[in-house]
């Protein structure tokens, strides 16, 4: 009995010390929907949940942590350099100082406006179609919400002067929160992709009613979806070793499942289908 129990001590010594000596790679998630859920009809299934758990599965020989945090902490952590990727950022060809990038994992239809129909409306005749943001944010008219963390690429410039004088959502859930708000009309409008509302529509309908996105100016083309690492040697480590396994987690059917559920089987496997799709 003696040498049985001393066994199973030693087989699972061997496997800790297995498990320890793997290279640590932490990730930070959050609560924003439907990029991670946590809880409810569709915990774990978003999709960048899917994007993390796919990349985890092709890369067995690192030790994974996920670290669940606001979307301001993780900004700071990876401003701070600290050990830390993100799965979820907009692609960009060059390291900024806060992250460097792998190489595209999808491809999102561009950013624009959600509002109250009506509104949406009396946008449109004001400032366009597509709508004009830059002519929309100098009316100072409408009352704009932005989720705190957030970054928004290539229209980041003309949001960053409003952003101390605009509503910041904080707290679980933003983008998502920001939305109700719209509902009750106490905000006006915020700029978020069109999958947003695909996810308001599949957990809550009624507070999704009369709520439409309006494609802006300023973005025309598909925005990339790609993995952020602190921009670190640390980093950019990690970016090469991610790097080496996107064309398998582009192929996994479970990675592709969670793409055709919140883009509603409209799915782009590169910037060049968005026009095809646009004309069919």
């Amino acid at each position: 009995m003696r040498y049985v129990v001393a066994l199973v001590v030693l087989l699972f010594s061997n496997y800790s010390l297995g498990e320890a000596s793997k290279p640590m790679l932490n990730w930070a998630i959050n609560t924003g929907p439907p990029f991670h859920i946590v809880g409810g009809t569709f915990n774990q299934q978003g999709l960048c949940d899917q994007l993390l758990s796919s990349i985890q599965t092709h890369l067995p020989n690192i030790s994974h942590q996920n670290l669940l945090m606001p979307q301001t902490r993780i900004h700071q952590a990876l401003n701070n350099r600290e050990t830390l990727c993100f799965p979820c950022m907009i692609h960009r060809a060059q390291p900024t100082k806060t992250a460097v990038f792998s190489t595209p994992t999808h491809w999102y239809r561009p950013q624009g406006v959600i509002t109250r129909q009506a509104l949406a409306d009396h946008l449109t005749e004001q400032f366009g179609t597509p709508l004009v943001l830059t002519r929309l944010l100098q009316a100072k008219i409408f009352k704009l919400g932005l989720a705190a963390g957030r970054r928004y690429g290539d229209i980041e410039p003309l949001l960053e002067p409003h952003r101390k004088s605009e509503l910041i959502r904080s707290g679980d859930d933003g983008p998502v929160a920001l939305l109700k708000m719209i509902q009750s009309g106490r905000i006006d409008y915020t700029l978020d992709y069109d999958i947003i509302l695909t996810y308001l529509n599949k957990t809550a309908p009624e507070q999704a009613k009369g709520l439409v996105y309006v494609p802006i100016a300023e973005l025309s083309a598909p925005i990339a979806g790609a993995v952020g690492c602190s921009n670190s040697d640390w980093g950019k480590q990690q970016i090469e070793l991610i790097n080496t396994v996107i064309p398998k987690v582009q192929a996994d059917p479970a990675f592709r499942r969670s793409l055709e559920l919140w883009f509603d089987g409209k799915v782009l496997s590169s910037p060049s289908e968005l026009k095809i799709k646009q004309e069919q």
